[in-house]
């Protein structure tokens, strides 16, 4: 599997359509394997928090970016649902997609529990078939504290098994 983390596809959006899936797809040429996107919305420097901030309640960007990523080659979409203000609903303009559902925060040093993990998920469920559901954290961990991180993946194990359980 190979992940492409693309951090311009929630702010250029015209982009995204003119350009920026065939990018994608271009980059895809050639390989056999597994292949998703992860559109970061970014995280620590002053710049991305402030522009976070200017966002409001609800960031709906995706909503113009998702029908195109839904069209495209890409097998898989990586997207941030941990305490993001995206809308869980506009998750449904992936159909035929698997949804890598960020639901371990990485800009927080507080460890998930495995109930609120199943609580994203079960919300995610609503709007994507649970076999195209796949759990994952929201970004990378490499600025994190090593005991922090580790904690956090497994809550991340904890809360998966205990979604295959519940929510089958």
């Amino acid at each position: 599997m190979i992940q492409f983390d693309e951090p311009a596809f929630n702010v250029f959006m015209d982009e995204v359509t003119t350009w920026g899936i065939a990018a994608l797809e271009r980059a895809i040429d050639g390989l056999a394997c597994t292949t998703a996107v992860h559109i970061c919305y970014g995280y620590g420097i002053k710049a991305n928090i402030d522009w976070k901030n200017s966002l409001g309640d609800e960031w709906r960007q995706y909503e113009q970016i998702f029908p195109a990523l839904a069209k495209s080659r890409i097998d898989q979409v990586s997207v941030e649902c941990r305490n993001s203000r995206v809308p869980t609903r506009l998750l449904s303009l992936l159909d035929g997609k698997d949804v890598l559902v960020g639901v371990i925060d990485v800009a927080t040093d507080q460890v998930e529990t495995p109930e609120e993990i199943v609580a994203t998920l079960r919300d995610v469920m609503r709007y994507v078939p649970k076999e195209r559901i796949v759990c994952c954290t929201n970004c990378g961990m490499a600025p994190m504290r090593r005991d922090i991180a580790e904690a956090k993946l497994a809550a991340l194990g904890k809360g998966a098994a205990l979604a295959r359980a519940a929510l089958v």
